[in-house]
């Protein structure tokens, strides 16, 4: 592995992976990105054998991001790294096409593994990620309604959430206003709720509170059980 980009809006968690990956690995450039846009001026002039990816960006439309990454350069290898828990998001990033998926709160040890691993061209599935695959467990996950939400009904949801109006939401996804509307009503239909503080509390309820000291900001692409048995075989 020779070159890698680390892409999150924290220079602190930049820094902190940068100076772990020069301990532990024999890398030759270390790009660094912050939003989107120097992710995409960074891709487009340069290739990374690995992407560091939060997908908490601000402005970022993930779900697209991650898609242009694959078509671009197809070769380089994705691993996530965010706030949140793998319980809906660690499976939907895997079959946006990620390597694999990291919280910020894992231990050192976990993250040069993850890197060790995908260097290796396998996949990384945490011990989390693997427990909910098992014995059942991502059956039993299914009771939480968010897991019946599309990509872009969860991401929209979780913008309504952290406080975004429409017309914010349609300028952050580049999409049409009625697009938006439409997104929000079946989302309101299929969580039976009629309103933002409604949906807020349900979402809280299941530990998905936007978790605004750090920006978080969440997108992911769709769960189905063949996700589960690909990722339980890799």
């Amino acid at each position: 592995m020779k070159s890698i980009l680390l892409a999150d809006n924290q220079s602190i968690v930049r820094t902190g992976i940068k100076t772990l990956i020069k301990e532990n690995f024999l890398v030759s450039k270390i790009d660094e990105a912050e939003n989107e846009h120097e992710v995409v001026q960074c891709v487009k002039t340069n290739f990374y054998d690995l992407v560091v990816l939060d997908i908490s960006l601000p402005d970022t439309d993930f779900v697209q991001l991650m898609g242009w990454l694959h078509t671009i350069t197809p070769a380089t290898r994705v691993l996530i790294f965010t706030m949140h828990t793998e319980d809906i998001y660690g499976i939907r990033c895997f079959q946006l096409g990620a390597w694999g998926f990291l919280r910020k709160t894992d231990p050192v040890e976990d993250v040069i593994t993850a890197i060790r691993r995908i260097a290796e061209g396998k996949k990384y599935v945490s011990p989390a990620l693997a427990e909910l695959l098992s014995n059942n467990t991502y059956e039993r996950t299914m009771t939480n309604p968010l897991q019946h939400l599309s990509s872009r009904e969860l991401e929209i949801a979780m913008l309504i959430n952290k406080g975004k109006t429409l017309p914010q939401i349609c300028d952050v996804l580049n999409i049409q206003y009625s697009t938006v509307n439409t997104h929000k009503r079946k989302i309101f239909e299929k969580l039976m709720v009629n309103n933002v503080l409604s949906l807020s509390r349900l979402m809280q309820t299941f530990n998905l509170a936007v978790l605004t000291f750090a920006g978080i900001l969440m997108e992911s692409g769709e769960i189905n059980i063949a996700a589960c048995t690909f990722i339980n075989s890799v």
